[in-house]
């Protein structure tokens, strides 16, 4: 088993997302729940979090998934 640190070091390529893919997942869940803290609150205090725009919680996740459909083909 590798120490924890280590073990953090190889995830750090997972962040917080509304369309993960099944890896982030698996990479989100293997997290510490501090880190998984530490990282929900840094996307949240980032300068795009205090942005407003007309855009509905829905027309901001149907454009999420269909940037993540445009990126898989």
């Amino acid at each position: 088993m590798q120490p924890m640190s280590r073990t953090t070091e190889k995830l750090t390529d997972v962040t917080p997302s509304a369309t993960p893919s099944e890896d982030d997942i698996r990479k989100w869940e293997a997290l510490p729940r501090d880190e998984q803290l530490r990282r929900l609150r840094a996307a949240l205090t980032h300068p795009d979090c205090s942005t407003t725009t007309p855009d509905s919680m829905n027309d901001i996740l149907v454009a999420a998934r269909t940037r993540v459909d445009s990126n898989r083909e």
